[in-house]
């Protein structure tokens, strides 16, 4: 790629340009002067009937004045030599059409419709000297070729400085957003670059609101993460002390149970002696009513005795009274009834024995009878007692049955209760183990702390000021009963 011309000189020298050149300068002059501005004129009514190219005149005044101007620019370009005044002249034209955003295809067109309108023209007159028509149509295009590369190249040379600032303001501006400056804005830019301060500052608006609601979440989640800290810091603390309870209780029902189950065991023991007392109870009933029977019938035979010995007494009485009658017998008989008087006597003397023997036993019976009167009496009242002994026994027996089952209920309940109580003692351990994963909660709250530190670094202006985190109350738990 070679090097750009840099100096006027160089481009006349490029184009060709000698003194001998502006020879046919005066002539073009005169032919511009005649025919340019009805040229002019049309490519002006083209430019006002075009509403996007008439809105860079703004008014038809401005444009009649535009016209007027580049028609002295023509008649000032052959007048004379090119010089650096000429270059400056045309120069300002382009830095103009560029600071005004007109495309150049207006300007070329311009010439174009000159061109068109002086050409055959300049031909046409010159069929009779064909060499000096040759000679002014090419001064006439060659100067039309200069003077739109001099503008265009202040065109280009304008849009390129213009490019250049709208590049280093574009520049200083990311490089305040890279600075966290989201205030910075692309303000004043040329025409032509409405489109990307639009889209840059629909950008920097749009990450300014982000960023303001990451910095506003920050300080949401340090205000919720600071209160879940805070609130499973003190549910861990009432979760140890529930676990701790209820391992308490757990021992305290574990004890209340075994007492129970062996008050149970008991009870069913009891229940079991009882049963078993009961049943002696009756076996001493029945022998108490046996013992009765058999004193009634000593009571009987007691009574029999004494009858017989009452007729054994009889008779000893009425032996004694023979005998008595026999030894007055025998002393009537005298001598000769001696021994049957002895004999009587003895007879006497026996059934004296007999009678006292038979009183004496007759004493006895009667005693005896007595004491087994009141032996009857004892055993009947025995087995009264016995009897009612039997029925409170049977009451305690139910008793003791209701109790037994009671107790075993009980023991089965305290059992369901005690395994309830173990459950509640496993799930607060895994509430406890829960609690502590809650933790974590911590480790969330110096994450946001840390993301709103980094937010806080960017200027996200008034309408996006992330808020200053701060510490949220912890969550307080009311206890439930």
């Amino acid at each position: 790629m070679s090097e750009p011309i840099t100096s006027f000189t160089e481009k006349l020298a490029a184009f060709g340009y000698t003194p001998g050149s502006y020879r046919a300068f005066p002539a073009v002059r005169k032919i511009v002067a005649r025919h340019a501005p009805a040229a002019l004129r049309r490519l002006y009514d083209h430019i006002r009937a075009t509403p996007r190219a008439a809105a860079f005149f703004g008014s038809p005044a401005a444009m009649d004045h535009a016209r007027d101007k580049q028609l002295d620019h023509w008649l000032t370009l052959f007048s004379g030599p090119l010089d650096d005044q000429y270059r400056i002249r045309a120069e300002r034209i382009g830095s103009v059409h560029a600071r005004i955003g007109l495309s150049p295809t207006w300007y070329i067109s311009g010439y174009a419709r000159i061109l068109e309108d002086i050409l055959p023209r300049i031909l046409r007159r010159g069929m009779l000297n064909p060499l000096a028509a040759s000679r002014t149509a090419t001064t006439l295009v060659k100067a039309s070729l200069l003077d739109m590369d001099v503008a265009l190249s202040a065109y280009f040379q304008a849009e390129e400085a213009r490019r250049e600032a709208v590049i280093a303001q574009v520049g200083r501006v990311l490089e305040r957003l890279a600075g966290g400056d989201f205030t910075a804005t692309l303000d004043d830019l040329p025409p032509g670059y409405e489109a990307l301060a639009a889209d840059f500052e629909s950008m920097r608006t749009r990450f300014s609101a982000t960023l303001g609601q990451v910095a506003d979440a920050a300080a949401r989640i340090n205000t919720g993460s600071s209160g879940v800290s805070g609130a499973s810091d003190t549910l861990s603390q009432r979760t140890e002390q529930q676990a701790a309870s209820l391992e308490e209780t757990a021992a305290a029902m574990d004890q209340i149970t075994s007492t129970v189950r062996r008050t149970a065991e008991d009870a069913a023991r009891a229940n079991g002696a009882v049963g078993q007392a009961r049943g002696e109870a009756q076996t001493s009933g029945t022998i108490v009513r046996e013992a009765m029977a058999a004193m009634d019938g000593i009571a009987r035979a007691s009574t029999e005795i004494v009858d017989i010995i009452a007729v054994i007494d009889g008779i000893a009485f009425q032996t004694n009274l023979l005998a008595l009658n026999a030894g007055v017998e025998a002393a009537r008989a005298g001598e000769a009834g001696r021994g049957f008087a002895v004999v009587a006597s003895e007879v006497r003397a026996l059934a004296q024995r007999s009678a006292d023997a038979a009183k004496d036993v007759k004493a006895r019976i009667t005693g005896a009878s007595a004491q087994v009167r009141v032996g009857v009496d004892r055993v009947n009242s025995t087995g009264e007692a016995l009897e009612r002994i039997i029925a409170h026994i049977a009451d305690v027996d139910a008793l003791v049955a209701q109790i037994t089952e009671a107790a075993g209920q009980q023991a089965q309940g305290l059992a369901q209760v005690n395994t309830a109580v173990a459950e509640m003692d496993g799930v607060t351990q895994q509430n406890a183990a829960m609690v502590e994963h809650a933790a974590a909660a911590r480790d969330l709250a110096a994450e946001a702390d840390a993301l709103a530190r980094e937010v806080a670094r960017f200027q996200l202006g008034q309408a996006a000021t992330p808020p200053v985190p701060r510490r949220a109350e912890p969550i307080r738990l009311v206890a439930t009963r």
